[in-house]
């Protein structure tokens, strides 16, 4: 894996403002849902569209307290970034709301069909015992959870973030181990 690198094209994108905080948080939902031994599709599904909604909400997210410390706090701007009376968990609503050039770096064409096919997710289904709760769940909205926080980590990285999530964050080994698998063949 060591002549693999994840590098996603970022130009065209200007300076953005780091929420590294919110990235971990992310990152955290994202890792803890994974990684338990105690797996359900459904509760995984639901977390990680938590994850891609923190995401999301970095964007649109102003430092509270504890400014340029490890424990940054974030107050997410719904009334700035959203249409009145949009729904702040929507995740189409959230990604409509990204800057053009942010939205593409992030999404492509069969990412956003995954997004807006799980847009409610998290509302929809976080009880899961509830009648209305989806049953179905498959792993899209998951790699697309580790892919956004592998591209945001990425874009981070490349604009000087120096918070030590970002820095020592091993995105290839989060790509290529979870989202985009290989396999290493040595030929006799």
């Amino acid at each position: 894996m060591n002549d693999l690198k994840f590098s996603p094209d970022i130009n065209g994108i200007e300076q953005i403002d780091f929420r590294p905080y919110m990235l971990e948080n992310a990152y955290d939902y994202y890792k803890i849902c994974t990684s338990s031994t105690h797996q359900r599709m459904g509760i995984q599904a639901v977390m990680c569209a938590l994850s891609i909604e923190i995401i999301l909400k970095s964007f649109h997210a102003s430092v509270k307290s504890n400014e340029g410390e490890l424990n940054e706090t974030y107050e997410f701007e719904k009334r700035k970034a959203l249409p009145k009376g949009a729904n702040a968990h929507d995740l189409m609503v959230l990604c409509e709301a990204l800057p053009e050039k942010i939205k593409h770096y992030l999404f492509n064409s069969l990412d956003l069909k995954t997004l807006s096919a799980n847009k409610n997710l998290f509302t929809q289904s976080r009880y899961s015992y509830e009648q209305n709760a989806s049953c179905s769940h498959n792993d899209r909205i998951i790699k697309l959870a580790a892919s956004l926080i592998c591209k945001m980590v990425y874009l981070y990285r490349s604009f000087g973030c120096e918070d030590p999530f970002i820095k020592f964050f091993d995105i290839e080994a989060l790509y290529f181990g979870e989202v985009q698998l290989y396999v290493l063949c040595k030929v006799p």
